[in-house]
């Protein structure tokens, strides 16, 4: 699927869904791309997140190469889709116990 195929899914997706996306209805993510992505591909799933009423948060490059972000739930399922991402799953706190 070409990056210009999931930006128009993306685009459709909210304008389904409404204008602007109350923060309640967005969650805490990690998303991990492929290893394979460019930096472009990057920045340009960053934007559109931004552009849907998403925020990005912190970024990761040493063991993997992606971000948490709060993504708009609406448009989570189509982000998945994208030939760049590896997954996406919900942000949460990790414990050990020794």
């Amino acid at each position: 699927m070409k990056f210009a195929t999931i930006v128009a899914l993306l685009v459709s997706a909210v304008a389904v869904s409404g204008a602007a996306i109350p923060q309640e209805e967005s969650q805490s993510y990690i998303v991990v791309f492929k290893s394979t992505t460019t930096a472009e591909a990057i920045e340009q799933v960053e934007k559109d997140i931004v552009g849907f009423g998403g925020k990005i948060g912190q970024h990761y490059d040493t063991v993997l190469k992606g971000f948490s972000a709060w993504i708009p739930t609406q448009v989570v399922s189509t982000l998945s889709a994208s030939p760049f991402i590896a997954y996406i799953e919900e942000d949460a706190k990790v414990t050990t116990q020794i």
